[in-house]
């Protein structure tokens, strides 16, 4: 590897969100890991990383927001690169893709791609939010995956099967903007032509995958979509926040984020380095190395080679793809509305160390499947590993020296179980090198603490406090060897804990080593003084990860007996209404449930005609016990908000699908058969800001909260 220029990229992030601990692990921290580590190793090397700043989600932001896409974008790369700074995440260059070279070199990449045939044009329907009346992008639509049938597959993508769609293929597709479906416009867009680009990228993958060792996931993902057959791709679209497709009578239209993202890792690397064409326009020399979280794997594989290989010119491309799959939070997954999850800000607030972040996502690194964090498990890694482990090792060597040798570097004369040990050692270094070089990333963490534990075996053996009392020679000899091992910690401990491996330096009292080579070589020196004794890290205890879980959502509110959790909420649809025969205020409305048709009666008369309720979405208590409304069995009950005024209004959540559940910050659901109407009385559900609340949680669906559009405070019935 030491004759390439390796170059490294990780996926550019969203700019209008603050990245989450999933996120941070999926691309940004291990890309981290294997740059430092090449630094180390004196590679010519650089890490290239920024913020993907165009498309429709940054120009929606903007407008919720009420600024420029402009000053969103400034706000929230700033935001971004603080997060990855107080992580010590080091990228060569960080910047985004909104910069006049990234619109130069995706315009000259388009114009050759277009030059070359590889560019048709196509009417097409274009789906338009009909309430907002914007052009809606692949995000913002979601449907029935026709491949697999997931409800929440978007309209270029399916996360579930992980098949590439089209608008078109989505089965009762709805704008996540309204709720509303899509309006159909006639639109004149370009299509790349990736069918006459297949042959020459089905060559290039089954080559390169070998060569670059994918992992089969990766491999497979990428083979499905050639096996499935490759089509042209729409790369356009009606927006102003893009990068302008360069032709007359085109001065609408932008090129299309997942187009030009990708080529923000050239765009980026070119705004800081004259030479940028040396390492992406040298594939001889350079080797690419790309981190990504799975859902990625399509658009790198795939769609960007095919756009450079189009172009007819030699780019640099994908040498090894390095993925991870999600990182779940307590369970669940992350959000930010809902204030559950650790976000890169409450890293910062949180009083933890950024090192011990960085260890506890690394060694639970979701390489082959998806990993749960939990902060009962963050506290046994804290305290079992790195602080009975690294830290008890380091630290008990530090301050024996101090307190025995005064400090002071002692002699050596070793023996041949000494040079035995250090031979072992010197093993598990190539060991780890090898690790390092096939970018396993976790395993080469696990090998680090591995040799830790070496060390303090080496230190429990040789009973230097034991020796200081019969053999000082020896135990100089013990001390000295320890002292070494100490060093090759800091060294090999630097991508990982690069805080740690400098206050370890600090405290040999010694400058930082930046060369792998030093690894395993006797260089500390007799006679010299080491520094001041730290404790690398502290225990944290079970007050602390209390208010913790508390802070950020992950307490298990089922451990006292929630009463939401005996409740079974689910979205239902109403599909006929009919008066009571036999009361006046009541209707008779039929629900289509996730299984099947049932009846409920509710007091809505004085409020709702039959056809303001049909079609309506709405929230269904499905566990209620069933009970005759005047003559009529009613099978549930819909939920309603009511304010002082005594209007009222059904809560409904157009953007779902029919069966999705209702959830409430990390209640675990494990409802009850039925339910009688006065247990579910004392649940207390109220209306504050347009918003459902139970106490300090929201009820959502999917994520999104539960609002009302005319009720701002009130009560839920």
């Amino acid at each position: 590897m030491s004759k390439d220029k390796i170059l490294i990229t990780s996926a550019l992030p969203y700019i209008n969100n603050i990245p989450h601990l999933g996120n941070i692990i999926g691309c940004v921290l291990s890309a981290d890991v294997f740059s430092k580590y090449c630094k180390l190793k004196s590679y010519d090397s650089i890490y290239v990383c920024g913020t993907d700043d165009y498309g429709t989600a940054t120009e929606i932001k903007a407008l919720q927001d009420k600024v420029q896409p402009r000053e969103l974008v400034n706000k929230y790369n700033k935001i971004h690169k603080e997060i990855y700074d107080w992580f010590n995440i080091e990228f060569d260059v960080f910047s985004g893709t909104a910069t006049d070279k990234h619109t130069e070199i995706t315009q000259l990449i388009f114009t050759k791609l277009y030059e070359n045939g590889y560019i048709t044009e196509e009417i097409v329907d274009q789906p338009f939010d009909q309430k907002e009346n914007i052009a809606l992008a692949d995000r913002y639509i979601e449907g029935e995956c026709p491949h697999c049938g997931s409800e929440k597959a978007r309209a270029d993508q399916c996360d579930t099967c992980g098949k590439l769609l089209d608008y078109e293929d989505l089965i009762n597709p709805i704008s996540k903007l309204s709720g509303l479906p899509p309006i159909i416009k006639k639109s004149k867009h370009m299509f790349i032509d990736l069918p006459n680009i297949e042959p020459q990228l089905k060559q290039w993958i089954e080559t390169q995958s070998k060569e670059g060792h994918w992992s089969s996931n990766s491999y497979n993902i990428a083979k499905a979509w050639l096996t499935e057959g490759l089509k042209k791709r729409c790369i356009t679209r009606d927006l102003k926040w893009g990068v302008p497709v360069p032709l007359k009578g085109w001065e609408n239209k932008v090129l299309y984020v997942w187009f030009e993202a990708p080529i923000g890792y050239i765009s980026i690397t070119a705004n800081k380095y004259d030479d940028w064409q040396d390492w992406w326009l040298n594939p001889k020399q350079v080797k690419l190395y790309q981190f990504m979280g799975k859902d990625n794997v399509p658009f790198h594989t795939v769609i960007f080679p095919s756009t450079l290989m189009g172009t007819k010119q030699d780019w640099t491309l994908l040498h090894h793809i390095n993925t991870t799959e999600y990182l779940n939070y307590e369970g669940g997954k992350f959000s930010k509305s809902s204030n559950r999850g650790v976000f890169g800000n409450n890293a910062i607030e949180s009083g933890v160390p950024a090192d011990v972040w960085r260890y506890y996502l690394l060694i639970n690194r979701p390489e082959q499947s998806d990993t749960n964090f939990s902060w009962d498990d963050f506290k046994q890694k804290l305290n079992n590993e790195l602080v009975a482990n690294l830290g008890n090792f380091v630290n008990r060597t530090m301050t024996f020296t101090a307190r025995y040798f005064n400090s002071v570097i002692p002699n050596h004369n070793l023996n041949d179980n000494d040079n035995l040990f250090i031979t072992k050692q010197q093993n598990e270094f190539k060991e780890l090198e090898q690790l390092f070089e096939n970018v396993k990333i976790k395993d080469a963490l696990k090998k680090i603490m591995h040799i830790s534990k070496n060390n303090n075996q080496y230190f429990q053996e040789n009973k230097p406090w034991e020796e200081i009392k019969n053999d000082k020679d020896r135990c100089s000899t013990i001390m000295y060897v320890l002292l070494e091992q100490v060093k090759n910690l800091a060294i090999i401990c630097k991508p990982y804990l690069p805080g740690t491996s400098k206050s370890i330096f600090k405290q040999l009292n010694i400058q930082d080593i930046t060369s792998w080579e030093q690894l395993g070589t006797n260089t500390l020196i007799p006679g010299n003084k080491i520094g001041q004794p730290k404790i690398l890290f502290n225990k944290i205890d079970d007050t602390k990860i209390k208010e913790l879980k508390s802070k950020y959502g992950g307490e298990n509110n089922n451990e006292k007996g929630h009463p939401f959790a005996n409740v079974d909420l689910e979205v239902a649809e109403i599909i006929k209404v009919e008066k009571h025969p036999e009361a006046n205020k009541l209707y008779i409305e039929t629900l289509k449930t996730s299984d099947s048709e049932r009846t409920i009666v509710s007091g809505l008369v004085d409020y709702y005609q039959p056809d303001e309720l049909i079609g309506l979405k709405i929230i269904l208590l499905k566990n209620l016990k069933p009970a005759k409304l005047r003559g009529v069995l009613s099978e549930g009950m819909l939920l309603a908000a009511e304010n002082k005024n005594d209007e009222v209004e059904v809560l409904t959540c157009p953007t779902a699908q029919i069966g999705d559940k209702v959830t409430l910050g990390n209640v675990i659901p494990n409802p009850k058969d039925t339910i009688e109407f006065k247990e579910f009385s004392k649940i207390k559900i109220v209306v504050r800001d347009n918003k459902i609340k139970i106490g300090n949680d929201h009820l959502q669906v999917n994520d999104d909260y539960i609002k009302t559009k005319k009720i701002i405070s009130g009560r839920v019935h």
